[in-house]
């Protein structure tokens, strides 16, 4: 339609098509993005476990985010000797992108937006696992939302389908993980995804205590 007749109509009726036309493809698009996210979180494909330096693939991540939100300044920070973790690449690439893309929708009223993604060496119930953080200087979780945030359609968001973190909430389940989520004392909002390290020698004093981290 927009492509046949808007340059052949008066300029009233081409401002009509023309913003009838965008708002269709623009609800189309979110449709389908709708039905993609339902269909990852409907489907269960088999994992493709192997060894996964998780320091590699977010370095690999944040690359295709660096520049294309210009409002938002993104840092990586990283322990050194990350042990690598026993993963499917597909699905922590997945789990990286969904909390990055909630991390920047929560941006979206912020001039001075902040992303930290960190890496961690932990010890609990002595086993030794590789921590993810994600941090933001948003808003925050509202206080009634925090025990159902990972669940599905749950969302404090105009946009978007609910999913995204109910993803990540499986994805940290199917690699026998754990996650959290905790408002920071400065503002904004901390995901936190444990998942065990492959376990090789790591020396004790290279092991960050999970309490202590907790409390920080």
């Amino acid at each position: 339609l927009r492509h046949k007749y808007l340059d052949s109509m008066s300029p009233e009726d081409a401002e009509i098509l023309d913003r009838s036309t965008h708002t269709i493809v623009q609800q189309v698009q979110a449709l389908k993005e709708m039905v993609q996210a339902f269909s990852e979180y409907a489907r269960a494909p088999k994992l493709q476990l192997q060894p996964l330096s998780i320091e590699t693939i977010v370095n690999e991540v944040l690359d295709l985010y660096h520049g294309d939100k210009q409002h938002i300044k993104f840092t990586f920070n990283s322990e050194h000797s990350i042990p690598d973790v026993e993963a499917d690449p597909g699905r922590i690439r997945q789990l990286l992108h969904n909390l990055l893309r909630n991390a920047i929708e929560s941006l979206s009223d912020s001039k001075k937006g902040e992303i930290t993604v960190s890496l961690f060496v932990i010890k609990q119930d002595d086993k030794q696992y590789v921590e993810l953080r994600v941090e933001d200087n948003g808003p925050g979780i509202p206080g009634d939302m925090m025990e159902k945030l990972f669940d599905p359609y749950v969302t404090s968001k105009p946009k978007g389908s609910g999913l995204g973190l109910a993803v990540v909430k499986r994805i940290v389940e199917e690699h026998s993980g754990n996650l959290f989520i905790e408002n920071l004392k400065q503002g904004g909002a901390r995901i936190i995804v444990r998942i065990p390290a492959v376990q090789s020698a790591l020396s004790s004093d290279k092991v960050v205590n999970f309490q202590k981290i907790r409390n920080s």
